[in-house]
Formats: structure tokens, sequence, C-alpha cells
């Protein structure tokens, strides 16, 4: 299975020309990155991943095309028991290799640097057997290493198992509520959940946790656990632990193998209890390509000519959790921010992104979206962004920094990017001024991907072809069901979107105060390509199914 590769170091390409000739930097980056190495005695990988130039995903990418070997996006992939006890985790740790399925007797291994040739040696005597070799992002396989390597000892599970069983041996059984958050928490970061609901029901404490956009029954335990594991995030989030009748908002964060996580918690009164939800954030996520979020060609070539514009606003919409600000960040990625002052406002600060000025309001202390807006304007910035147009006086603020020259980006709840509006006029907004500045909009929504390690044809109800009237004569696809997606047939999930551009007749009728609907016809005619067409190109690109579109789009 595996041949060896010799490669020739005088024709193989430094990594800033690879990274140049896939698009994903220019040579004022490199230059800059250069100058940055000089000083910090990096390599030159490591000084643009840690400026946020480019990711470890991208160089993998380049990497795997100049090796020849396939590249392996780890987020997809739960690793085998079997296969991880193949190769010693010191080893693993050290070279940067992960080995996670093994299929007819060949061990899959994912290597960080696939010209590494003395670790994939020291791979072949470690399986003992035929190597399949992936290469993939070097965070990445640190990160997943650690987490399941440590599992092998410590499987997070099975100490909640062990507390449930001794719980129904013994009601009264003092277990550690501190000792059974932070299980619980750990099982959420590793099965990626975004977030954690702890449900009081009169009987039982119910743990969920939302996974690729759905909520999933993880744990049931007596309801003894509840009150305590409530009291237990309620002091460690500085909320009043003796109110049990008011909501409460609170946050704490959390370390686990090296990894920090801001965590955002609210509480509700039920009428069984206190109800709790915990949202995780990693305190330093990477901002990806918006290729690698799922966008087509066209679609980033229109948000390419919408974000290059020099001054106006453009809006990025959809509900919670959608990827409204991972799409900002990813959008401002492809502008020159070497040769541009870029400033945000954030609650909270998402992504990490050194090559921008990225601040962190505060209500309490008076720093709100709308007063950042005033400050911002005597930076001298060339692009502003704040995290979300959520009253009158941010939307005053807004206007007035996109007409005052510069470009301004935010975030907005609506239903589809037309609606932008609509509640733009609520907010307040003259229609003469919004068509001034309103560059245009986006709409997007979250779509689970087929598992790929099940994925299988099948026939689609025919309702639903007629519905969305999708060709029936084509191949179909779904994801049978298997331990890497759980048993859902769905793993990760891509994004569907939107692009709503303003020409000169849509800017006519936003001014005469023409209705949304108006507008959305002319739109069309312009070449508007609503949600939904973009949720069905993704079903017949076999990336989604029919039915996943069906629960997202409607």
């Amino acid at each position: 299975m595996y041949e060896r590769r010799e490669t020739n170091m005088e024709t193989r390409k430094p990594l800033g020309q690879l990274l140049k000739e896939a698009g994903y930097l220019t040579e004022d980056y490199i230059q800059f990155a250069l100058k940055e190495q000089k000083a910090s005695g990096e390599r030159l990988g490591e000084v643009l991943v840690r400026l946020g130039i480019v990711t470890d995903f991208e160089i993998a990418k380049v990497l795997a095309a100049q090796a020849g070997y396939p590249f392996l996006d780890l987020r997809n992939i739960i690793p085998e028991t079997k296969a991880l006890i193949r190769v010693p985790a010191p080893f693993a740790r050290k070279k940067g290799v992960l080995p996670f399925k093994i299929e007819n007797g060949v061990l899959w291994v994912a290597i960080s640097d696939p010209f590494d040739q003395s670790a994939i040696d020291a791979l072949l005597r470690f399986a003992e057997t035929k190597v399949k070799i992936f290469v993939a992002p070097q965070n990445e396989i640190k990160r997943v290493s650690e987490w399941y390597y440590y599992f092998l000892d410590n499987p997070p599970e099975k100490k909640l198992e062990d507390t449930l069983a001794r719980l129904k041996l013994n009601p009264n059984y003092e277990f550690g509520a501190e000792e059974l958050l932070e299980q619980i928490l750990v099982l959420a970061i590793t099965k990626r959940a975004t977030d954690i609901h702890l449900v009081p029901s009169d009987l039982t404490s119910r743990i969920y946790f939302r996974l690729d956009g759905m909520l999933e029954l993880i744990f049931v335990f007596p309801r003894v656990v509840h009150s305590r594991l409530v009291g237990t995030v309620k002091v460690r989030s500085n909320m009043d632990i003796a109110e049990q009748r008011l909501p409460q908002d609170g946050r704490f964060s959390f370390k686990f193998l090296g990894e920090e996580y801001d965590l955002r918690v609210s509480t509700v009164r039920a009428s069984q209890g206190e109800n709790v939800v915990i949202r995780l954030l990693p305190v330093h996520s990477t901002v990806l390509h918006l290729s690698s979020l799922g966008f087509s060609d066209d679609e980033i070539k229109l948000l390419r000519f919408l974000f290059t514009r020099p001054h106006g606003m453009i809006l990025v919409t959809g509900p919670t959790g959608s990827g409204k600000t991972t799409t900002l960040y990813s959008s401002l990625r492809m502008l020159d921010v070497l040769q541009k002052n870029v400033v945000t406002a954030e609650d909270p600060i998402e992504y990490y992104f050194p090559l921008i000025r990225q601040t962190q309001v505060n209500e309490e202390i008076g720093y709100t979206f709308s007063s950042a807006i005033r400050h911002f304007l005597r930076q001298d910035p060339d692009i502003i962004m704040v995290g979300e147009i959520r009253d009158v006086d941010t939307a005053n603020m807004a206007v007035r920094a996109a007409l005052t020259g510069h470009l301004f980006l935010s975030t907005l709840h609506t239903n589809d990017a037309i609606s932008v509006v609509a509640r733009l006029r609520d907010l307040g907004l003259n229609s003469s001024l919004l068509s001034t500045v309103l560059l245009g909009a986006t709409a997007q929504r979250l779509v689970r991907k087929i598992c790929p390690s099940c994925k299988e044809r099948y026939e689609p109800p025919k309702d639903l072809l007629e519905y969305y009237k999708m060709p029936n004569d084509i191949p179909y696809y779904r994801g049978k069901g298997c331990h890497n997606c759980r048993n859902t047939g769905y793993l990760g999930r891509t994004a569907i979107t939107e692009i709503f551009l303003v020409n000169d007749s849509i800017r006519n009728l936003i001014a005469n105060d023409a209705s949304v609907a108006d507008i959305y016809q002319e739109a069309l005619n312009s070449g508007y390509r609503p949600l939904l067409e973009s949720a069905k190109k993704r079903v017949l690109d076999g990336i989604t199914t029919v039915e996943e579109i069906q629960r997202v789009v409607g």
C-alpha cells in the first residue's frame, strides 16, 4: 500500500510559493512574514499561521498536493481504538502522526509532514502491516491525538456510567459534582458539541448535547444529581446560587489538555426546576477559507466582489449558531488587511486574528457596539466590524460610519438577506440613507453533511423531489449510519447561502420605500439566487440530503 517516495529537494517548491500558487496569500504577505521570521526565528509556516495569514488546514492541503497524498479533514474523524494502540503515544505526539483506522488489514495514518521519511519508516515498523498515508493539519493532529490517547486510559463515558451505576445502587451516594461537571464538559468537547443542556424532569436529570445542530440525549441521571450539578455550574459562573426563580446569565473558562474554552451559561426556571444551557466557545478558533466552510466557487466570487468594495455597509444574516461571524472573518481574509486598518467590536471575540485590531464589548462599563463605532471613527479606520446590529443607536452609528468612507461589516437577525431592508427600516433608518450605504447582504444556514464513511446511494421520497423540482433520474446519496457518525448518517456541517447585491435599480426601490416583495422580484431579475437554490446544489453535489434541506429550509 505504501510506496517509498524519494523527493528531489531541488525541485521541491518553497511553502510560500505553494500557498501563493494555491491563491491563499500574495507576495506582500510572504514578504511581511519573512520580516517577522527574522525577528522570531520561527519557520515560515509557523509565522504564517500565528499571524492568521493562512491556516494549518491550507498548509496541509498544499503539502498533500505536493507529496501526492490525500488531504484529510480530522474534524470528521473519530479514531478507532484498535488503530491508536498500534502506534505509541509519545512517538505520535513527537512526530505529529495519528493512526485512526484499520481497514482490510491496512493502517490509515494522518501525518502533518509528508516529507518526514524517518517518521513514515518508523510507522511501518510500529504498524507491522501496510500503511495508508493521509496529510492533515498539524494543530488538528496534535489536538485529536492528545484527546484520544488520553481517553485510552481515561474514558469519560466510563466515569459517567460508573457514577450512574453507583447512584442506582445507592441514591444517597456522595458523588463529586465538580468532577461530574468536568467529565460532562470533556465529553462535550471531544464530541465537538456546541451546547450542553441540563434539563430537569420529575424523576430525572437529562444531559443533552447539540451535535451538528441537533440536540442528542447523552445521559440520564437520577433527579438528585440535578440540583447539585446546577449549583456547581452557578458557583463557577459567579451567579447567585440562592436565586432560583429569575433567569441568570454567567460565564466561566475551562481548560482541557492545553486547550481553553469560554463557556457562556444561561439558567431559566422551568416547571420541574432550573434549566441550564452552556455554550462552548473555543478561545482560539481557526479562521478557515470560505471554500472550507462549504461555499461554492460562484458564491465565493460574489462575496469577493461584495467585500472588496471601498465603503458602504455589508450585513450577514441568519439565526443564532448559523456561522455568521465565521463567514465575516473568512471574508475578511480575502482583503488586504496589511494595508488597511481593520477594527472590531465583538461579544465575545470568537477568532484570534493578529493582523487586525480586535476589541471586546463590555456593557457594564458602557463600552457597547454603538459607543465602539463612535470611538473607532477617531482611529483612522478603513474597515469597521461589529458583532451585531441589535438596537437603534448601533444602526445609526453604522450608517454614519458607512457614509464617511468606511466599509462597515456586521450581522443581523433576519430570515433572509433581502429582509435586512425591512429590519433596518424597523430600527428607524431613513430609506434614502439606507439606499445610499447598503451594498448587500447574505443569509445563511448550516446543513449536516453526509457521513463519508457510510455514504450510499438511495432513492429520496418522490414527493420531496417533486416539491423542490429536482430531477428523479440522477443518483442521490445518504449516510447509512456508522461508528463515525453515531449512526445518524451525518457528520459535520456546511454552509448554504444567498447573496443579495444592491444595484442601481434596487437602490432606487429602497429609496422610494418599495415593499420587500418588489425588491425581491427585482433582485430575482438581477440574478439573485434564493437560499433554497444553494441548498439544492449541495444535494445534487452529493454533500447533503433532500430530507436535511426540508428540515433546515422548509
